[in-house]
């Protein structure tokens, strides 16, 4: 038998048992598919069965996270975007640096870790994912400005949340101790450098996506064949990635998030990608539906059932302060926004957004990237997979719930761009 045969029956296998669930899923709305997914992965873990695919940290952030996050540029209703961009932005630039503190200082208290193993465990756990949110959220016909608010969240915090995972690991590895590397970060001058590497690393990555975008652009709307112009994205999703990330040491995440909004594949007027329908969106969207089928189910059974059991009482405590801590920056942040907003966003829908964050696959993959010399890094690692199946299975099964309890069901709230 050949190498590749085994990896070919193992990706059978996952979409075979992908099948089963979206059709469970289909049946029983109430029932997330994403949750599900996660939760078979699980018990592949339980029962002691292996795919023969392996996560690992360059395979989730430079092969399948470009897919996911490429394919929520080109879905994202752009008017809605820019009309929400004061809140997103300091949600993301704001709010979650705010978060990764908090996080950072709760945990040295509640997990006896030292400062920087807590604060690059908050930076690695809060990057928030809402693909499996969203999925509800078509069914159950929420508005727009709550869906974009939540997407448009999710696509920025995940390229700084990574600038800023990149930037404590660099601390502490230039660092004679975990004790040194907090030293070296909290000295004004350092605090300064650590700010303005967020500022070029992530600001840079942005821009050179636009810039890539917006001569994909150029180019797209010159095609006339639909199978060019798919190539042409893929060439734009990855490049932008790679020419960012190692070859300008900029965010690729950014780069991708920039290149995609720029490149304005939903807003095009080429016949081939004008249309919510368009060919262009329809492969992407089985592009990154496929990607997060295979990580759901790998994430599940990725878990080492005897650390999940060893370190329980940490992983529910981690999926309970992540939470809590999510609230704390969401609530008053909206709130102060809300002041300046000609239309703030309702309470009901700050519940939506504190209850949609949910932490699965950038934290996964920043996981698995983890320096070997980081103190209790096994301990971080399975409180991080812990927490994303959490997430993902009890915030995503009871999603539905809680979209009935805040009355969000039917459409309402923020259906500002018709």
């Amino acid at each position: 038998m050949s190498e590749i045969e085994p990896v070919l029956a193992s990706v059978v296998a996952i979409f075979a048992i992908a099948l089963l669930v979206k059709l469970l899923a289909d049946w029983r709305p109430e029932f997330s598919y994403a949750s599900v997914l996660v939760a078979v992965g699980v018990l592949v873990s339980v029962l002691g069965l292996e795919f023969d695919l392996v996560l690992s940290a360059d395979l989730i952030l430079a092969v399948l996270l470009p897919t996911i996050v490429f394919e929520g540029t080109t879905s994202i209703d752009v008017r809605e975007l820019r009309h929400n961009a004061v809140l997103i932005l300091v949600l993301t630039l704001v709010g979650l640096p705010v978060a990764v503190l908090t996080l950072g200082l709760l945990g040295t208290v509640a997990f006896g870790f030292p400062l920087i193993v807590a604060l690059v465990f908050a930076s690695v756990v809060l990057p928030t994912d809402p693909a499996a949110v969203l999925s509800v959220f078509e069914q159950f016909d929420v508005g727009k400005r709550l869906s974009v608010t939540i997407e448009g969240e999710s696509l920025l915090n995940d390229g700084v949340a990574i600038v800023i995972f990149s930037t404590l690991v660099a601390a502490f590895r230039q660092a004679e101790s975990a004790s040194d590397a907090v030293a070296s970060l909290t000295t004004s001058g350092q605090v300064v450098s650590f700010v303005l590497s967020i500022a070029i690393v992530g600001g840079g990555g942005l821009l050179v996506g636009v810039v890539v975008g917006y001569l994909a652009h150029l180019c797209a709307r010159r095609l006339r064949d639909r199978l060019a112009v798919m190539l042409l994205t893929v060439v734009v999703a990855y490049g932008s990635f790679l020419l960012a990330e190692w070859g300008l040491g900029l965010s690729g995440v950014l780069a991708t998030v920039g290149a995609g909004l720029a490149m304005g594949a939903h807003e095009l007027t080429h016949e081939h990608m004008s249309a919510p329908e368009s060919f262009v969106q329809r492969v992407w969207n089985v592009a990154a539906f496929l990607v997060s089928t295979v990580l759901y189910v790998l994430i599940g059974a990725t878990v080492d059932v005897a650390h999940f059991v060893e370190y329980g009482g940490f992983v529910l405590l981690a999926a309970v302060l992540v939470v809590l801590v999510r609230a704390l920056t969401i609530y008053p942040l909206v709130t102060l926004t809300n002041q300046v907003l000609p239309d703030p966003l309702p309470v009901a829908c700050q519940h939506i957004v504190v209850w949609g964050g949910l932490h699965t696959v950038v934290p996964v993959g920043l996981a698995l990237a983890l320096p070997t010399g980081l103190p209790y890094r096994e301990v971080v690692q399975t409180m991080v997979f812990g927490v994303a199946i959490i997430s993902v299975v009890a915030q995503g099964l009871l999603m539905p719930t809680v979209l009935r309890l805040t009355g969000h069901g039917d459409g309402q709230f923020g259906n500002t761009a018709e």
